[in-house]
């Protein structure tokens, strides 16, 4: 076992290695295939850079490529030290932390099976598709999810209500 501990290491280095093996370099700064995997899996979730044809592979490193000449020229042009920047910056930095907050939230959501099932069956004349009813399996996703979200809508409606009851607001519309 220890005689395998330093071949495994190696192994998950050299792999580790190789799959940040560098595509092109910008002003010295490298673009890898790590870089190239995570541009695919924000412009198409699910799809590998790794199986692209070579064709298509050049184009998002092109890509890579026309976004660092960009990135590295806004940083040049001092842009970030504006005060519209600076405005635009903190506006987009508390958006930001909105929706991670909110997306906390959502996830302290819990739905029961029993809750999934009781919808299902109060409501199983509207859950027909092409004159069938849909079986409770297929449509159980759905429902959990329409349930999640109606609950969080519930908790979002008594948070802002308790918001608003603790604190001093004017509408003057």
């Amino acid at each position: 076992m220890f005689l395998r501990l330093p071949f495994i290491i190696a192994t998950a280095a050299t792999l580790t290695l190789a799959s940040a093996a560098t595509l092109a370099t910008v002003n010295g700064q490298a673009i890898t295939t790590n870089d190239a995997s995570e541009f695919m899996a924000k412009a198409i979730p699910g799809m590998s850079f790794d199986k692209l044809d070579p064709k298509m592979k050049r184009q998002i490193v092109d890509q890579l490529v026309n976004q660092a000449l960009i990135k590295g020229q806004v940083k040049k042009s001092g842009i970030q030290n504006t005060p519209q920047f600076k405005l635009a910056y903190a506006a987009l930095r508390d958006d930001l932390a909105v929706d991670m907050w909110m997306k906390k939230e959502m996830g302290k959501v819990t739905i029961a099976e029993n809750e999934v099932k009781a919808f299902y069956d109060a409501n199983k004349d509207k859950m027909k598709q092409a004159g069938k009813t849909v079986p409770y399996e297929k449509a159980k996703l759905e429902i959990m999810q329409y349930i999640k979200m109606e609950k969080f809508k519930t908790s979002m409606t008594k948070t802002t209500d308790a918001l608003r009851a603790s604190s001093k607001v004017e509408v003057k519309l």
